[in-house]
C-alpha cells in the first residue's frame, strides 16, 4: 500500500480491527492482581508499548514497556506476563525476545497469524489491520487501538471507542488545511524537534520516527519536562517544534514560537489562540488517551507525506535496509 493511502485508509481500518479485537479478547487470560505485564516492541510498535504502559497503570495495571533489544540476552523473568507487538510478527528482536520468556504468558499482537510470532506466543490477538505501508500507518493506529481495547478489558474500564473511526476521518480533513499553512516553514527549518509527554510520548517518538522514514528529514524526539532541562538550549529560527499535548506543552509551544521557532500544537484544549510562528490544530476529545494517540499522530502523518512530495520521495520503500530485521 502507497504512504498516501495508507493514511487515508486508516478510518475504516480502525472500524474493522476493532471488532476483530473485541471479539477476540474475551480468549486471552487476563493477568492476575499482582502479575506484572511487559509490554514489548522495536520501533514503531516500541513507542506504541511506551504510549500504552502508562494508562495501563493509571487504569490499575501492573505494566511497563520495555525494548525488545534489551531482552535479547535472555534477562526476562521480571514479568508474569509479556504483550509482545510486531504488525507484521516479523520482527527479529522482538521475536527473539520471546524465545527467551519462560515460565510466564506469552501474548502476540500481530497482523500476521500465521507469522514467527504468532507462532511462538500462547496467545494472539489478531489485528485485523489489512494491507500496510512501507512506512507504517494503519498496522500503527490499529495497534494502539488495540492496545487500549485490551487494557480496557483487562482492567474492567471499557470505554466506547465506536466513534474513533468518524473522529480519524474528520482530523485527517481538518489537518489538509493545517499541514499546508505550516509546511513551508516545516520544510525548510534545519531539524525538526517533536515533543510531548504521558500517552503523547508515542506520538512524539512514533512522529519523529515516522518523518525521518518518510520525508528524510532530521528529527528529535524529546519527552517534554527533560525537553525544559537543556536539550532546547539550541533553539533558534532554523527549528522547527511540533508539540503534542495539552498540559506543560501549551506553555512550551508559546515559548518556542516566541524564540522564531515555526511550532506546531496538537492539543484539545480550544482555548489556546495562533500567534506568530504558532499554529494550532484542536483535537477532539476521545475515551482514553490511546485513542487521542491515534488521532495525534494523523496531522503528523500528512506532514511527512506532504514534506516527501515536495522532495520528491515516493515513500515506497527504504533505501538503507537492513537484512536481520525481519525474519522470512
Amino acid at each position: 500500500m502507497r504512504f498516501p493511502d495508507g493514511i487515508t485508509a486508516q478510518p475504516d481500518t480502525l472500524a474493522r480491527s476493532a471488532k476483530t479485537v473485541t471479539d477476540a479478547l474475551p480468549d486471552l487470560p487476563p493477568p492476575a492482581p499482582r502479575d506484572v505485564t511487559a509490554l514489548v516492541g522495536i520501533g514503531a510498535s516500541e513507542h506504541a508499548a511506551r504510549s500504552a504502559a502508562p494508562v495501563w497503570r493509571h487504569q490499575g495495571l501492573r505494566a511497563y514497556a520495555v525494548s525488545a533489544s534489551e531482552l535479547l540476552t535472555g534477562d526476562s523473568g521480571h514479568a508474569d506476563v509479556y504483550v509482545a507487538l510486531s504488525e507484521s510478527g516479523r520482527s527479529a528482536e522482538t521475536v527473539a525476545a520471546m524465545t527467551h520468556v519462560t515460565g510466564a504468558t506469552r501474548i502476540g499482537v500481530t497482523n500476521e497469524p500465521q507469522s514467527p510470532l504468532a507462532e511462538l506466543v500462547e496467545h494472539v490477538l489478531p489485528l485485523d489491520s489489512g494491507p500496510d505501508s512501507p512506512v507504517y500507518t494503519t498496522g500503527y493506529t490499529a495497534t494502539l487501538q488495540a492496545l487500549g481495547l485490551l487494557g480496557d478489558a483487562w482492567s474492567g474500564h471499557a470505554g466506547d471507542w465506536s466513534a474513533l473511526p468518524d473522529q480519524a476521518a474528520t482530523v485527517l480533513a481538518a489537518a489538509e488545511p493545517v499541514v499546508a499553512a505550516v509546511h513551508d516553514a516545516f520544510e525548510t527549518a534545519r531539524s525538526i524537534d517533536v515533543i510531548g509527554s504521558g500517552a503523547a510520548w508515542a506520538s512524539a517518538g512514533e512522529g519523529a520516527l515516522m518523518l525521518r522514514e518518510s520525508a528524510r528529514v532530521l528529527t528529535a524526539t524529546h519527552e517534554t519536562y527533560n525537553y525544559l532541562h537543556g536539550p532546547m538550549e539550541p533553539l533558534e529560527g532554523q527549528t522547527a517544534c511540533l508539540v503534542v499535548g495539552d498540559g506543560r506543552e501549551v506553555r512550551l509551544a508559546r515559548d518556542t514560537s516566541a524564540l522564531g521557532c515555526p511550532t506546531l500544537l496538537i492539543t484539545t484544549q480550544h482555548d489556546v489562540p495562533a500567534q506568530a510562528n504558532l499554529t494550532v490544530l484542536t483535537l477532539p476529545q476521545t475515551p482514553s488517551p490511546l485513542a487521542l494517540a491515534v488521532l495525534q499522530i494523523l496531522p503528523i502523518q500528512l506532514m511527512g507525506w506532504a514534506m516527501a512530495e515536495t522532495r520528491g520521495l515516493a515513500v515506497d520503500g527504504f533505501r538503507h535496509h537492513q537484512d536481520d530485521i525481519k525474519l522470512s
